[in-house]
């Protein structure tokens, strides 16, 4: 049973990775038997990966296999509504109780993403981006909003890497990222809140925009 759990979460890990990096796109399908046999294992720990996936959220089912969940431009910009109304506050709050552990992390995610810009990788810095949101979440004080806001993270990936991949977004996002780790080290609530309202708006709205040309490709 434990070898069953561990090909599971492995096959699962590995999807999500995928999915999450846009080795995926909305075009693949996500056969249970054509994964198994690519990854010599049997069926049934694949069709339970799927499975999971589809219940989280991030693919469908189709009469063939499964397919990446597409999101409308609109839940995209839903999502960002909804991180406007509490991520500001979540910043403000983290802080008001900075520690220099979470500094510290947040500066070797600042560190990664400076240098995944410099060697062009949208993937590592995406990654980098979401380490350094992580760590200021995980010093505010309601474990629950910063649950809340990481499940929140993970909407229309093939658009955020499709918008990281142009260098003049990514050192635009690299430049607020700086401003938002300077208000953190300054603790300047009020400061850390614009500036991480700022970021949200110009990322939704590059994503969005990236989301709109995804779909549109699809259908021509």
């Amino acid at each position: 049973m434990a070898r069953k759990q561990n090909l599971r979460e492995s096959v699962y890990t590995m999807l999500r990775k995928r999915i999450m990096e846009g080795t995926i796109g909305y075009a693949d399908r996500l056969v249970d038997h054509e994964i198994a046999e690519q990854l010599g294992v049997s069926r049934m720990p694949v069709r339970e990966a799927l499975m999971q996936l589809k219940n989280e959220g991030y693919v469908e089912g189709t009469a063939r296999g499964f397919r990446l969940q597409r999101f409308a431009p609109l839940d995209l910009a839903q999502v960002y509504e909804i991180r406007l109304l509490l991520e500001p506050k979540a910043a403000a709050d983290a802080c008001r109780q900075v520690t220099m552990q979470g500094l510290g992390e947040m500066q070797v995610a600042l560190q990664e993403a400076r240098q995944a810009h410099r060697d062009d990788s949208a993937v590592r810095f995406m990654y980098a981006g979401w380490r350094f949101r992580k760590a200021w979440l995980d010093m505010g004080p309601n474990p629950h909003l910063a649950q809340t806001l990481g499940r929140l993270r993970d909407v229309a990936d093939l658009a955020r890497i499709r918008a990281l991949s142009n260098p003049e977004m990514r050192g635009g996002s690299l430049e607020r990222t700086e401003r938002i780790f300077e208000a953190f080290v300054a603790r300047d609530p009020e400061r850390a809140a614009a500036c991480v309202e700022e970021n949200l708006r110009l990322c939704g709205t590059a994503y969005y925009a990236e989301q709109v040309e995804l779909l549109r490709g699809e259908e021509g």
